[in-house]
């Protein structure tokens, strides 16, 4: 099974799985619809010297909240890989392991920068956001380079955690602790020491703010691009590690 194969079994648990699937596109769309904009829609402040909207301000916070979901997803379809042999199948068969992981990586990559691309259509036409094509381009790179983190984080879960029940416990413990203490919602300053202090330890924040920077201001910091670029390496190469023990020596 080469690469196509691997994408063409990732297109198909979609589909059968559709629930899941339309619920990658509804949960951020409807945080920005519901919760963002229940705060506030009119409230304007300054961000780096620039007058915003609120709204305007948490749009690339929800979109990394999407990266952040791919996590669960992918953990859940490599638990089930790993249980029914499907790795070790698979790779039986003449399949790579680089060929498993890019797979995944391609199929959920693709779903967040759909959903991205069209929140980020959303700011366009009703948030006064302005994108040069330079500007969107370097806004899809760094979130795919985000998303690798989330997937790599995925397989290792899924790898490590044997116990469905366990899986879901450590999803859920971590769900809300990870949104809430990165700056998706809170703006610098505002929020108690300690949860800043939780932000700035929390890989979500660097994907938040980086994509923010982007979006508002042309670019993220040089030393964003850097701590993401080691945490997807990281990630990848811990991922490719774990799975490959499950692999057939």
């Amino acid at each position: 099974m080469r690469l196509y194969g691997f994408v063409y079994r990732e297109i198909s648990l979609k589909k059968e799985a559709i629930g899941g699937f339309i619920s990658q596109f509804l949960t951020p769309i409807l945080y920005f619809l519901f919760f963002a904009s229940s705060l506030s829609r009119t409230v304007n402040f300054e961000y780096h010297g620039k007058t915003i909207s609120y709204l305007l301000y948490v749009l690339p916070g929800i979109i990394a909240i999407q990266i952040f979901y791919s996590y669960p997803v992918v953990s859940s379809t490599t638990f089930n890989d790993v249980r029914f042999g499907i790795i070790r199948t698979s790779l039986l068969g003449g399949g790579s392991l680089s060929g498993y992981i890019l797979a995944k990586v391609l199929v959920e990559s693709t779903v967040v920068i759909l959903v991205s691309l069209f929140l980020v259509f959303v700011g366009v036409l009703f948030l006064n956001l302005y994108l040069s094509s330079a500007t969107l381009l370097q806004f899809v790179l760094y979130l795919l380079v985000s998303t690798v983190f989330w997937i790599s984080m995925g397989i290792i879960i899924g790898v490590k955690m044997r116990g469905e029940l366990t899986r879901n416990m450590l999803f859920a413990l971590l769900n809300l602790p990870t949104i809430f203490t990165a700056p998706v919602f809170y703006l610098k300053g505002s929020a108690p020491m300690w949860i800043e202090f939780l932000g700035k330890i929390n890989p979500l924040t660097y994907h938040v703010v980086g994509l923010r920077e982007i979006l508002l201001l042309g670019g993220a910091p040089v030393e964003f691009w850097i701590i993401s670029l080691l945490l997807g390496m990281g990630s990848v190469a811990v991922s490719i590690k774990l799975t490959s023990e499950v692999a057939p020596k």
